[in-house]
């Protein structure tokens, strides 16, 4: 005759098979998306790239190695910092878009900026995920004025954030009122990327134009 199991083992055998079936449902889920999701994300990369670059018609994808060398990469595949150089329909080199972040007033702020190394200007910025306060951090992402600081941004010299409507040079960063937090933010992943990667760039500039 079999022997009645005690009420709390048959609990404790009821919950550990619920969790194995939810444990095996997240696995399942997660491996059916995550292609997708892979893919999404690779298309609006392109395209913010494509809006950072007017003019664009090819890119290639740089992976930066901690020597400081560039490998060409598959997409967003590749991990650690990447750069992405853009070409017209001709070859023509267009310039470079670099991602960046930094935190913000809420989380972290990720974004992508455009650099022309014959200038040495920042030539575009495009925030691509944030979570600032609606109505005034959010700002960074639609804000003319505020993005017109990015048209052609000096990043020869340190990147600041000045107080609104006191901008006095070309390497200053008029910030939004009611979002300094947000746009310091902003001032802060542009200077620690322009004084990491850009010296990169330059360094490694006639392949990248050549598109090697």
């Amino acid at each position: 005759m079999m022997t009645p199991q005690p009420p709390g083992l048959r609990m404790v055998r009821l919950l550990g098979t619920v969790s194995l079936l939810c444990g095996v449902l997240i696995v399942g889920t997660n491996l059916a998306t995550s292609g997708r999701i892979r893919h999404n994300q690779e298309i609006i990369m392109r395209e913010s790239v494509a809006e950072l670059l007017p003019g664009i018609s090819k890119q290639i994808i740089y992976g930066i190695e901690p020597s400081g060398e560039l490998k060409i990469v598959a997409g967003i595949e590749a991990g650690g910092p990447r750069l992405f150089a853009g070409y017209d329909a001709a070859g023509n080199f267009l310039g470079v878009v670099i991602e960046t972040s930094d935190r913000g007033y809420a989380d972290v702020i990720s974004a992508m900026y455009a650099y022309s190394p014959a200038k040495q200007e920042v030539t575009g910025f495009k925030v691509v995920d944030m979570r600032e306060t609606p109505g005034l951090g959010d700002r960074i992402r639609s804000d003319p004025d505020f993005l017109s600081n990015f048209e052609a941004l000096d990043a020869t010299h340190p990147i600041t954030v000045v107080k609104h409507g006191s901008k006095k040079n070309a390497s200053q960063i008029d910030a939004i009122s009611g979002a300094t937090i947000s746009s310091r933010a902003v001032g802060r992943m542009l200077e620690k990327s322009v004084r990491s990667v850009t010296p990169v760039v330059l360094k490694n500039l006639e392949r990248i134009e050549k598109g090697q």
